[in-house]
């Protein structure tokens, strides 16, 4: 039998449930105040008046936890799109690893959280915007915290590729014909393409082609 607390109230009991369905909430008053979903609430069948057990009362506090979690990764996707990684290590500031876990699995099931699309764009991104080579790409995603099986899906649209235009037309950008033509110019333009992600055979084969210009 259930005992009374040392106040003389009686353990997990609910004393009220307030529900406010324009936000989709119920505040259960047991032990504290516990905001969480009014699906939740109905799912786990609370009631006032209700006397939880032990379980029942860990169940409260996961689901309070649980829309704390994904209300705080829902104010994280409003300033922009995030790996599940990445959010992971956000969340993890605030919450347990295994509820953040829990909220960023849910959000890739309901599409808010995509790794492959993100992934995809950000490798456009790099090769369209910014001159990225293949190397360099690669290593920009993995440091934007996708998993090594997104990053080779993606890369694999960037295999095969003849990337000697696009490294002829950033040299020129950035140095121009007639300095390309210095061998100092080029193994300085040949160290910044190596930065950029381009392969050293590559870089070296179009420099090759100024040193010959009159």
């Amino acid at each position: 039998m259930m005992q009374n607390g040392p106040d003389g109230t009686t353990p997990y009991l609910i004393e009220s449930i307030d529900k406010n369905p324009d936000r989709h909430e119920a505040v259960v008053e047991c032990l504290g105040a516990h905001t969480i979903t009014i699906l939740e609430c109905d799912r786990l069948g609370l009631e006032e008046g209700m006397i939880l057990s032990e379980e029942q009362f860990d169940a409260l506090i996961h689901a309070e936890q649980w829309l704390s979690c994904i209300q705080k990764a829902l104010s994280y996707l409003d300033y922009g799109d995030c790996s599940k990684r990445r959010m992971v290590e956000k969340l993890r500031k605030n919450h347990e690893l295994s509820i953040c876990r829990e909220v960023t699995d849910y959000l890739e099931e309901k599409g808010y959280i995509n790794d492959l699309a993100l992934a995809e764009r950000y490798a456009e991104n790099y090769y369209s915007v910014r001159g990225y080579g293949p190397m360099r790409i690669k290593q920009e995603l993995y440091g934007k915290g996708f998993p090594k099986t997104v990053i080779e899906q993606v890369m694999d649209a960037y295999a095969g590729l003849d990337y000697s235009e696009t490294v002829r037309e950033l040299l020129l950008k950035k140095y121009g014909e007639e300095q390309l033509k210095d061998p100092a110019v080029r193994r300085k333009a040949s160290a910044w393409m190596s930065r950029q992600g381009y392969s050293w055979s590559m870089i070296s084969d179009v420099l090759q082609s100024f040193s010959f210009m009159d």
